[in-house]
């Protein structure tokens, strides 16, 4: 069974649930895993934790992803990517009224320069610090970025009065644009997993970025398979992705 800080929180949360969560196409048999239909399972390609760890150790930014609790339970989740991808990637559950306590302690350490990646400009009743490109420092850069949907987001900035301090990260809306599960109807609203690839393009990891494009589109096609019913091919990201994985595996992740 798979296991990583998204699976925890998820499993924690489910064990506490009162009824299951019934999403969309719940008559469909999916693997536990990656939550695809079992006959369009993505198990395969995710990066395994020995072949990541170099990428999650050497980019020059750290994510730490915020989830609002319903998005814990979606198969149509993409911030379990940036998990698989880069496994020292810390996940907590959103509370309103306090921060996380190891959240808590991130923010307050001298040693990182922290910001919400999030359109500050969205959030006129809670106006903030916005930067719209990421510092040169020695600091380590820590991206706090939200997970849930663009109205969910939008209250889980505005009603963290413990998140006041942070200045956001707003994101050049042409960076990417490429999710083909859900749709908010808007040109300008990134999935996380497209915001997680913007902030290292920002940040000019260029290889990283690549990985998590590849592996996101390989997630698209493989859901589109599962509401299709049907099985999916192999195509392009999948054969730059085996490459790449392929490298960090022979020690060539740099």
């Amino acid at each position: 069974m798979y296991s990583n800080a998204y699976t925890r929180l998820r499993d924690q949360e489910l064990a506490k649930s009162t009824k299951p969560f019934q999403a969309k196409g719940k008559s469909v048999k999916r693997c536990r895993d990656c939550q695809m239909g079992e006959f369009a399972c993505l198990c395969e390609w995710r990066p395994t934790a020995d072949s990541a760890q170099g990428w999650s150790q050497e980019a020059s930014v750290e994510f730490v992803l915020l989830m609002h609790r319903k998005e814990l339970f979606k198969p149509t989740n993409t911030g379990r990517l940036i998990v698989d991808v880069f496994p020292n990637t810390r996940v907590y559950l959103w509370n309103r009224l306090e921060a996380p306590e190891e959240l808590r302690e991130l923010l307050r350490d001298p040693q990182r320069e922290c910001f919400v990646v999030f359109p500050g400009e969205d959030s006129v009743e809670n106006p903030r610090k916005v930067v719209q490109s990421l510092p040169a420092t020695a600091k380590k850069i820590t991206l706090i970025v939200l997970d849930g949907t663009w109205k969910q987001c939008s209250r889980m900035v505005g009603l963290s009065r413990w998140l006041d301090g942070t200045p956001c990260l707003s994101l050049p809306k042409t960076l990417v644009k490429s999710y083909a599960v859900r749709d908010s109807g808007r040109s300008d609203r990134f999935s996380t997993a497209e915001a997680a690839i913007s902030c290292l393009v920002l940040a000019g990891e260029d290889k990283p970025a690549d990985m998590l494009r590849h592996y996101f589109n390989i997630f698209n096609q493989h859901y589109l398979a599962t509401r299709g019913l049907r099985t999916s091919e192999p195509g392009e990201s999948h054969n730059a992705l085996q490459a790449l994985l392929e490298k960090c595996r022979g020690g060539k992740g740099t």
